[in-house]
């Protein structure tokens, strides 16, 4: 009797630890997928806030992109703007040949440097006969072209007279002369003596018209 009531008490004894064990085991279970839940809910949400802001910035990256080629087409729409109305303004102007192998085309002008000698006078009838006129130094166009084709130590007449009394010189379009753009040097003491423009390869001097040197024919 008493062995049966000793081995109802272990049994029973077994029974409860074995119950306390599976109680423990079913704790941690429970634990570890709680733990395991609550690490997938934060790696759900570090990849939807990863997600949100790759679109963000793809989004920005996409509006840079945008304005950046906004710029370009309109600074392109205004560099074509600028040169299509300075191509219109040449084109209006400039000539696409010379009339003859004598005459140099420069900037969209042409020009004759004479290879004998005349007084002013016959220098501008001979440019009138030409259809042209004496040169007028108007812009760099024609400064540039006279410092690449005039002989240094030579002179050349051009459009330029000196009215009586003096100042001020004036061009044959009745234009008045601009040092700006070529300086000018007083040659000689004045005199009565008619006095008529003359350029170097440098400078602008005053000269008596009625002396025979080269000229510069333009149109």
């Amino acid at each position: 009797m008493s062995g049966d009531i000793v081995y109802a008490d272990l049994k029973h004894s077994s029974s409860e630890r074995s119950s306390s064990c599976q109680r423990s085991d079913s704790n941690h279970h429970g634990i570890f997928l709680k733990v395991a839940c609550a690490m997938i809910i934060i790696l759900l949400a570090i990849v939807i806030v990863l997600s949100i802001l790759v679109i963000q910035f793809k989004s920005a990256r996409h509006t840079q992109v945008n304005n950046e080629s906004k710029e370009k087409y309109c600074s392109g729409q205004n560099k074509s703007e600028t040169s299509t109305s300075i191509v219109s303004f040449n084109s209006s102007t400039a000539r696409k040949s010379c009339p003859s192998e004598d005459w140099e085309l420069h900037g969209g002008k042409c020009y004759l440097v004479a290879k004998d000698k005349k007084s002013w006078d016959e220098s501008k009838d001979d440019c009138v006969m030409k259809n042209s006129h004496l040169m007028v130094i108007q812009d760099f166009t024609d400064v540039i072209f006279l410092w690449q084709n005039l002989h240094a130590s030579e002179f050349y007449w051009i459009g330029l007279r000196l009215p009586a009394g003096g100042e001020p010189w004036t061009w044959m379009d009745n234009s008045t002369f601009d040092s700006w753009l070529f300086s000018k040097k007083e040659k000689k003491p004045q005199t009565r003596s008619r006095k008529c423009g003359q350029v170097s390869h440098t400078e602008i001097a005053n000269e008596n018209c009625e002396k025979r040197q080269y000229w510069i024919c333009q149109m």
